[in-house]
């Protein structure tokens, strides 16, 4: 079994624990499901869960090489490099681009979770606003007539 790495300073980082991540990484997830046509599941061919609304992912749980999981989530530019800067818990987007990707870890202590839940909300609002018009609408639509939200690769 490949160590890894020692952490800069010399000791590892606190973290919570398993159950904490657990709700935590629940709680996000259910966060997400609630928002307008969002749909929130396992993705297959990653085996990850994500959230999606209509043909983008706006919330990714990675777990991490160290072992820690995060939660991606996309954000503009930007925002990026503000909660980067605020939030000890927030670092670049873990195998997405860093340009455009935060990566919220779920096992600091130092996690706020409505802070973290505004950021999968701001991230929802940008991949909407992203959608064609035509599926904005379809998506949108669907969830005032009631029908339950489609995953990605679905659409």
């Amino acid at each position: 079994m490949i160590e890894p790495l020692p952490h800069p300073g010399g000791t590892r980082p606190a973290r919570v624990d398993d159950d904490a991540v657990a709700t935590r990484r629940d709680d996000l997830l259910a966060h997400a499901a609630g928002l307008p046509g969002a749909w929130a599941g396992d993705k297959p061919e990653w085996d990850i869960p994500v959230a999606s609304v209509g043909t983008r992912l706006f919330l990714l749980l990675i777990p991490h090489t160290d072992g820690r999981l995060l939660a991606n989530v996309k954000l503009d530019p930007e925002d990026v490099v503000a909660v980067r800067s605020t939030y000890s818990w927030v670092e670049p987007g873990f195998h997405q681009s860093k340009r455009h990707w935060a990566s919220i870890d779920l096992t600091s202590p130092d996690y706020r979770p409505d802070t973290a839940a505004d950021m999968v909300e701001d991230s929802y609002r940008l991949v909407l606003s992203l959608l064609t018009r035509r599926v904005r609408e379809a998506v949108l639509l669907a969830d005032a007539a009631g029908a339950p939200a489609r995953p990605t690769w679905q659409w």
